[in-house]
């Protein structure tokens, strides 16, 4: 009888904590825009976390790279700006079709999106 218990007990937590684990890992893609929606401001806070951090530059400058609508300009502001990731952040944040794209990039993707908003203190 006290294994039936023990049983039934360890099937309940397991299920419990699965549970919980699915509603956490399921931020999506729809989320991050339902947050954009809700808080205006993201798009500042975006761009702040965009000069602040090399690492969200990176994957910002990589993905603008990438993507055949805004590579050649990429590539023409990096020609332009010789030197650093953040110098070439500031160049895209100057244009408004790359800066567009490039804080879409972010707040789309439920990562890039925590780590600029806990850079901002969000």
């Amino acid at each position: 009888m006290k294994k039936l218990l023990f049983f039934v007990l360890a099937v309940a937590f397991t299920t419990a904590a699965s549970a919980q684990t699915l509603s956490v890992s399921s931020a999506t893609k729809s989320d991050a825009k339902e947050m954009m929606k809700e808080n205006p401001k993201m798009d500042k806070q975006i761009t702040q976390a965009l000069m602040k951090d090399e690492g969200l530059q990176k994957e910002a400058i990589s993905y603008l790279s990438s993507n055949k609508e805004t590579k050649d300009a990429v590539a023409k502001l990096a020609k332009s700006n010789k030197g650093s990731n953040k110098g070439l952040m500031k160049a895209i944040l100057g244009d408004k079709s790359l800066s567009t794209a490039a804080i879409e990039y972010i707040s789309s993707n439920p990562k890039l999106l925590k780590k600029a908003m806990n850079l901002v203190g969000m």
